[in-house]
C-alpha cells in the first residue's frame, strides 16, 4: 500500500505543479526526465569486508585489494554470445571498500551462538569422501554441527550489519579456537511445492556460505565443510578446477600455501560477492518483458501430457507461481494461465523427439539452425496460436511449454529440468520450456519451482553461479579457474541449483529494480522527446509534467537505495509519457531505437539436476 499511495501522491502533486508549466516545455524545465537524452545512473556501492576469527597477520589486505574491481557496468549477457552489445543498461557502479576485523568480544559471542544454535549429526558423505583423500591435512570427526544458515545471517545483520551501509561479506574462520566444532550450514524451511521433498536435508545441500534472505550481507566460512557444492572436499586433484579448500588446508604441507589465502578470499569477493550477487548483469533484457501502459504480465503454462501414467497438472501450482512473481515485481498485475493438451499432439511430440534426439529428422525446422536443440524454438514459434490463448493487447505474455514426459523420451536431454530460450537471432528471450519425467519427480522436482526459476531467466535473471565481470569483459561459468563460483548458489534465490528456495531474494530484487529503474527512465526520455516534438504536445503538458515529477521521485528513491519504489516510479513515469503519446497519436521512432539490441549463434544453456539423489 505504501508503494501505491506514494505513486498516487506523485500524480496529484504533479497535476497541481504542472499548472505552472509553460505551454511549451524547454529542456531546463525538467527535473526528472531528460527528453531526448540517454542517462546513466551512477551509484557508489559500499562493500564491507569483515573478518571474523581471522588473525590480522593471516590476511594480506594489499593482496586481497589487488583482486577487487573498482567499477562495474552491467550488460545484457545473451546478445554478447551473438557478438552484439545489447541495449545499454544505463547503470554504472563505483565501489568503495571498507575492511574490518571483528573484535574478540564479538567473536566470542558469535562462535558461542553457532555452538548453541547448531544440531549434532553425522558427517556427510562428502566429508567422509574428504577423509578418504590421500593428501588431506586432517580427518573430519563427528558429531558435526548443523547450523541454520538463515539464523546466522539474521544474527550477523542484527548484531553488526545494520550499522553498515551497502553490502557486506563476512569471511568466517572458527578453526583454531579452543571451542571449534566441525560444522556445516543448512536451510530446511522450504520444501518443493509440488513433491514436498525437502532438499535441505540432503548431504549435498549442506553449505559453507549463505546470505540475501532479508539482508544485504553474505557470509563465507572456510572453516565449515568440506562440502559438495564447490567440490572443496577434493584435495587429491591437480587444481585445474579451482576451488577453495577448507581453511586448514592452507598450510605447509597442505592443498594450498598459507600465502594464497588472502588472494583466494579476494577472488571469492570479486567473482561471487560482487559479480554474481551484489551487482550482477541480466541474462536477457528485462525491458523486453515490459507490458504496454495499462497492461499486465502473463506467464501462460501450456502442459503437454506425453506420459499416460502421470498428470502433469498435479505437479504445477499456478497460484504459487503467481504469488512468487507478484512478490518479485509487485508494480505489475500478474496472471499465470494454464492449459493442457492431453494427450500430447503429434506436432509437439515430434518436437520433443527431435529435441531429445530420440528421432533425428533433418526435414524438421531445426536443420536450418544446425542443431536439434533449436527444434523447440522453431516449432513453437511457428505454431504458437495452437497452444497459447489470446490475452489483452497491452499485456506482456510469456509462453511456457511444460512437457510431462517419459524417461525414455528425454534421450540426450536426460537430466534437463528446463531452459529459457532466446530467438536465435540477437539474444532476445523467446519461450520457456520445462520438463517433468519420472526420474526427476523421484528426485523431488515438480514443475512449479522450475517454472519460477525459468521465468526468472525470461525476465532477465542469471544464475548466481554464472555471470559477467565488467572490468575483465568476461562472461564466466563455475568451471576451470572459476569453479569456486558455485558458492554463489549458497544464497537466497530460486535461481540457484540447490532447490532450497522457491522465490527471489534481496540480491535478486536489488538488481532487477536497478535495471528497470534505469531502463524505464531512458525509455521515458526517448518517448518524451517525440511527444514534445509533436505539434499537439501542449495538450498533454499535464501528463508530461506528472511524468517528470514521478521520474524525479524515482531518481531520489534510487539514490536512497529504495530500489522497489525507484522501479515502480520509473515504470509509472513511462506509463504517463505513454499515455501522453497515445493521447496525441505521437509516433516514436526514438523509442523504437531505444528498445532495440545493438546488431555466430550459440544455443541456450539448460538448467540441469545436480547431485540428484544425495
Amino acid at each position: 500500500m505504501r508503494l501505491i499511495r506514494g505513486s498516487l501522491l506523485h500524480i496529484v502533486r504533479a497535476v497541481v505543479l504542472a499548472l505552472c508549466w509553460s505551454a511549451t516545455a524547454h529542456a531546463d524545465s525538467f527535473r526528472g526526465l531528460a527528453p531526448g537524452q540517454f542517462e546513466v545512473l551512477d551509484q557508489r556501492i559500499p562493500v564491507n569486508i569483515v573478518f571474523i576469527g581471522y588473525e590480522r597477520d593471516a590476511i594480506d589486505l594489499d593482496a586481497l585489494r589487488a583482486v577487487l574491481p573498482a567499477t562495474y557496468r552491467p550488460v545484457v549477457r545473451y546478445p554478447q554470445f551473438y557478438g552484439l552489445n545489447g541495449r545499454d543498461m544505463g547503470l554504472a557502479y563505483e565501489f568503495r571498500y571498507a575492511f574490518d576485523f571483528a573484535g574478540s568480544g564479538f567473536e566470542r559471542r558469535f562462535f558461542r551462538f553457532l555452538a548453541a544454535t547448531g544440531v549434532d549429526g553425522p558427517p556427510t558423505v562428502f566429508q567422509n569422501a574428504y577423509n578418504a583423500q590421500t593428501k588431506n591435512v586432517l580427518d573430519v570427526t563427528g558429531p558435526v554441527l548443523y547450523i541454520d544458515a538463515q539464523k546466522v545471517e539474521r544474527y550477523l545483520d542484527e548484531q553488526d550489519g545494520r550499522r553498515r551501509r551497502g553490502y557486506t561479506i563476512y569471511f568466517i574462520n572458527w578453526y583454531g579456537r579452543d571451542d571449534f566444532r566441525f560444522h556445516l550450514y543448512s536451510k530446511t524451511d522450504e520444501a518443493d511445492p509440488d513433491t514436498a521433498v525437502n532438499f535441505g536435508t540432503r548431504g549435498s545441500r549442506q553449505m559453507i556460505a549463505w546470505g540475501g534472505t532479508s539482508s544485504r550481507s553474505w557470509f563465507y566460512d572456510l572453516s565449515a565443510g568440506p562440502e559438495s557444492w564447490t567440490n572443496n572436499w577434493i584435495v587429491d586433484d591437480n587444481q585445474t578446477q579451482y576451488h577453495m579448500p577448507p581453511v586448514w588446508e592452507y598450510a605447509t604441507p597442505g592443498y594450498r600455501p598459507p600465502s594464497q589465502l588472502s588472494q583466494d578470499l579476494g577472488l571469492v569477493a570479486r567473482f561471487v560477492g560482487i559479480d554474481l550477487l551484489f551487482t550482477t548483469s541480466p541474462l536477457y533484457d528485462p525491458l523486453v518483458t515490459a507490458p504496454e501502459a495499462g497492461g499486465g504480465k502473463v506467464a501462460h503454462v501450456a502442459m503437454l501430457q506425453e506420459d499416460p501414467a502421470s498428470n502433469g497438472l498435479s505437479y504445477f501450482n499456478a497460484a504459487f507461481m503467481k504469488k512468487q512473481m507478484a512478490l518479485f515485481q509487485p508494480y505489475y498485475p500478474w496472471t499465470v494461465g494454464v492449459s493442457s493438451t492431453n494427450p500430447i499432439d503429434p506436432g509437439a511430440k515430434k518436437a520433443l523427439d527431435n529435441f531429445a534426439e530420440t528421432v533425428v529428422d533433418t526435414s524438421e525446422c531445426w536443420a536450418a539452425y544446425g542443431t536439434p536443440f533449436a527444434q523447440m524454438y522453431c516449432y513453437f514459434d511457428a505454431n504458437l496460436g495452437t497452444y497459447i490463448p489470446a490475452y489483452g493487447r497491452r499485456d506482456y505474455v510469456g509462453e511456457v511449454f511444460a512437457f510431462d514426459a517419459k524417461d525414455a523420451s528425454m534421450g540426450a536431454q536426460f537430466g534437463l529440468l528446463g531452459f529459457a530460450d532466446d530467438n536465435w537471432i540477437d539474444g532476445t528471450q523467446s519461450y520457456v520450456f520445462m520438463f517433468g519425467y519420472p526420474a526427476v519427480k523421484a528426485a523431488g522436482f515438480g514443475f512449479t519451482s522450475t517454472g519460477v526459476h525459468e521465468f526468472g531467466h525470461h525476465l532477465g535473471m542469471s544464475h548466481p553461479h554464472d555471470g559477467y565481470d565488467s572490468e575483465l569483459d568476461l562472461d564466466f561459468a563455475p568451471s576451470g579457474p572459476l569453479e569456486f563460483a558455485w558458492s554463489g548458489d549458497e544464497s537466497q534465490t530460486v535461481m540457484h541449483y540447490l532447490a532450497l528456495s522457491n522465490g527471489f531474494g534481496r540480491f535478486d530484487r536489488d538488481n532487477l529494480y536497478r535495471w528497470e529503474t534505469a531502463g524505464y527512465l531512458n525509455l521515458s526520455n526517448a518517448l518524451a522527446a517525440d511527444v514534445l516534438a509533436n505539434a499537439d504536445s501542449v495538450k498533454v503538458r499535464l501528463l508530461i509534467g506528472a511524468a517528470d515529477l514521478v521520474a524525479r521521485g524515482a531518481k531520489s528513491s534510487f539514490d536512497r537505495w529504495d530500489y522497489l519504489n525507484a522501479a515502480a516510479s520509473a515504470r509509472l513515469a513511462y506509463t504517463l509519457v505513454s499515455a501522453a503519446a497515445g493521447h496525441i497519436n505521437a509516433v516514436s521512432p526514438t523509442l523504437t531505437a531505444a528498445r532495440r539490441p545493438l546488431p555466430g549463434r550459440r544455443h541456450p544453456d539448460g538448467c540441469w539436476v545436480r547431485f540428484p539423489l544425495q
